[in-house]
């Protein structure tokens, strides 16, 4: 068993799928958790092998039951499926963040003749708390997937899952865009867009706010960019 789970955490590592059950940065340690893994596997294996050579019948007096080897039946199924992470369905599931009043000095954005690139959590960051709406008439790139609602019917919200740690305490950030095509659910797209300052500020509101954008062009994109989860770091 330490062998399958540290091969397989090394697979995950070598083709990337890790991203979509944690955060990028726990990189080294899962691959260091691996090594030891691996490390104790062989050792248990080597001394076994030992053990029977001296001992012929250590293996068919040995107290471990052989339904044991089920316990590597998930790891074949999770070795022939490729890994998803959150999506579409995990949004419908968990109420939307947003961030909660900033005391952050907002830098000043620099003129650029392209839109700006900016992650989705820093976006509804600006919209909702900074004063000096820095966002307004800017042309804005986000990148998210996406996620469609029937209150939204010009349009989709744009997600991107904010992770602290794992995919389990996933909670997602939403931007609606309108003036869009439609597109499915889950699929990866890079918006451009121009936020749209609410009739009333967010801070007056109650309830949840919801932060708005106008598309000014809507590509989708083949692959989830490497890290598909932002995080709050």
């Amino acid at each position: 068993m330490m062998l399958w789970i540290g091969g397989f955490t090394l697979r995950l590592i070598w083709t990337g799928g890790f991203g979509w059950f944690v955060q990028q940065r726990m990189r080294y340690p899962l691959l260091a958790a691996a090594v030891v893994l691996l490390a104790f596997g062989l050792y248990e294996a080597y001394r076994s092998s030992i053990d029977e050579a001296r001992n012929p019948s250590a293996r068919r007096w040995s107290v471990a039951p052989g339904v044991g080897w089920l316990l590597i039946a998930p790891f074949l199924i999770l070795l022939s499926v490729a890994p998803t992470g959150l999506g579409a369905a995990a949004a419908d599931r968990v109420e939307a963040f947003t961030p909660t009043e900033s005391n952050e000095d907002f830098t000043a954005i620099e003129p650029s003749t392209g839109p700006v690139e900016m992650r989705v959590f820093e976006f509804l960051d600006r919209a909702i708390w900074d004063e000096e709406q820095s966002l307004e008439g800017l042309v804005v790139r986000l990148e998210g997937l996406v996620v469609n609602d029937p209150s939204v019917r010009d349009g989709f919200k744009l997600t991107r899952f904010l992770v602290s740690c794992c995919a389990a305490d996933g909670i997602p950030l939403q931007v609606t865009v309108r003036g869009t095509p439609a597109f499915a659910d889950d699929t990866w797209v890079i918006a451009d867009v121009v936020w749209k300052p609410p009739a009333v500020p967010y801070r007056e509101l109650e309830g949840r706010w919801v932060v708005e954008a106008d598309a000014i062009e809507v590509q989708t994109v083949e692959d989830a960019p490497k890290d598909a989860y932002e995080s709050p770091w």
